[in-house]
């Protein structure tokens, strides 16, 4: 009785001779008849739907992939094209066409003659940005016109001040201040910064302290004849309860004079009046005149 390793042997030699016979039989059979006949017609079709190479004009901007093709681009140059197009990318001449990623400049020769670009769809986005444009400007100049609530009869009325014109400092907006010729945006941001710095004006004669922190506020030395102030609507600090940093925050308070009053609030667990600050060594008559209306002693 043959051994296991006898069977195995056995078996694969009977392999090894099926593949061989099966080897041989193909090689003896020619390669056309190999191919299935679907294959063969459907390569045929293919063949058929390429377009044939004909120079005729052609617009990148919106012709189709087998028109580029029929013109003699290859499929990854117009694969390229086609991706520049779909992110936006547009040609305005036709010279432009030859920073297509791809074309060589002898085949850009050969095509400039044929590329035909249409420029209406430029033009027309040109006139409608522009015509955005105006619409905007004649949108801010009759807003600019109500805001400055001139007099019909008047040839520039957003270049004329109304005379019965007189502002609150403490209640008005960029919009109110916009009203006063010689104030622009940067004037009027700048005069309600400072509003907020001070906790509110309580004349408008601290204008003239703006005028001369900036060159560019020069005009408003000129203008506080248009303005009043209210000092009841003053937010005062609150001197036995703020902190140095706080009290150094206003415009008429330094850090040291801050540090000052701050250790005189301990050492006397509470100040009382303005006259107990004015003894400090580092307040002038001056400091103490422009800081009473923004100290409140409550406790």
């Amino acid at each position: 009785m043959p051994s296991l390793r006898q069977w195995i042997g056995a078996v694969t030699l009977c392999l090894m001779l099926v593949v061989t016979i099966i080897a041989m039989l193909c090689k003896s059979q020619p390669a056309d008849s190999m191919q299935a006949p679907e294959a063969q017609d459907t390569v045929l079709t293919v063949a058929d739907t390429l377009p044939e190479l004909v120079l005729r004009p052609f617009d990148p901007n919106t012709a189709d992939s087998l028109t580029l093709i029929g013109v003699g681009l290859k499929p990854w140059q117009v694969h390229n094209l086609l991706q520049y197009r779909r992110k936006g990318g547009r040609w305005r001449q036709p010279d432009d066409f030859a920073r297509l990623y791809g074309l060589s400049d002898s085949a850009f020769r050969a095509l400039r003659p044929h590329i035909a670009i249409d420029t209406l769809p430029f033009y027309q986005e040109r006139q409608l940005r522009k015509a955005l444009r105006d619409s905007v400007r004649r949108t801010d100049s009759i807003y600019r016109d109500s805001l400055y609530r001139a007099h019909s009869d008047s040839l520039y009325p957003a270049r004329r001040i109304k005379k019965d014109t007189v502002l609150d400092l403490n209640s008005a907006d960029t919009t109110d201040l916009l009203l006063i010729r010689g104030i622009g945006p940067f004037a009027a941001r700048s005069i309600l910064r400072y509003r907020a710095q001070l906790g509110g004006y309580y004349s408008p004669d601290q204008l003239h302290e703006l005028a001369r922190q900036d060159a560019r506020l020069a005009t408003l030395d000129t203008l506080t004849a248009f303005f009043f102030a209210t000092p009841d609507s003053i937010r005062p600090l609150n001197v036995n309860h703020c902190s140095v940093r706080r009290l150094a925050s206003h415009p008429y308070l330094n850090y040291t004079q801050a540090e000052a009053i701050y250790d005189l609030r301990h050492k006397r667990l509470a100040i009382r009046s303005i006259d107990e600050i004015r003894l400090l060594p580092c307040f002038t008559a001056d400091d103490i005149t422009r800081l009473t209306p923004y100290l409140d002693f409550s406790q």
